[in-house]
């Protein structure tokens, strides 16, 4: 406060007649109240990219993980497809291979069949042969 009053006292011409003084002054202080002002401002803009980056990270986190899930979901239900592909598959061989079990058997019990009924005839033909054989013997 004392240097505020000597330097008030003391009688300078600078101090009284030049106007160049006081506008390198006034613009001086213009000039700082613009400097601060620019500044808060800066770090507002500075705060708010900030805040928008990590918002951006956060939406882009969030949609990374429901990927993730729909991925994973979309993973399990091809696999649940795959094992029921197969078991399908598998049901399918069994069946398969029970059909021709099936035909086998059936091949074997035709020829079984036609085995006995050659039998059959060959007896026939044979008792046919002893009459015929007979009645040219009687003759």
């Amino acid at each position: 406060m004392t240097l505020l009053y000597t330097l008030l006292v003391v009688d300078h011409p600078i101090w009284y007649y030049n106007a160049f003084f006081y506008l390198f002054v006034g613009l001086a202080i213009l000039t700082m109240i613009v400097a601060a002002i620019m500044m808060k401002k800066f770090a507002k803009k500075t705060a708010e990219m900030k805040l928008m980056q990590q918002q951006h990270v956060a939406k882009v986190d969030i949609i990374r993980k429901e990927h993730s899930d729909t991925l994973e979901k979309i993973r399990l239900e091809m696999l649940k497809r795959e094992e029921e592909r197969t078991r399908q598959w598998i049901e399918s061989e069994k069946e398969a291979l029970h059909v021709l079990n099936g035909v086998s058997n059936l091949l074997d019990l035709s020829e079984q069949i036609g085995r006995i009924e050659s039998e059959k005839i060959l007896s026939k033909l044979d008792e046919i042969q002893q009459k015929v054989e007979k009645i040219t013997k009687t003759e």
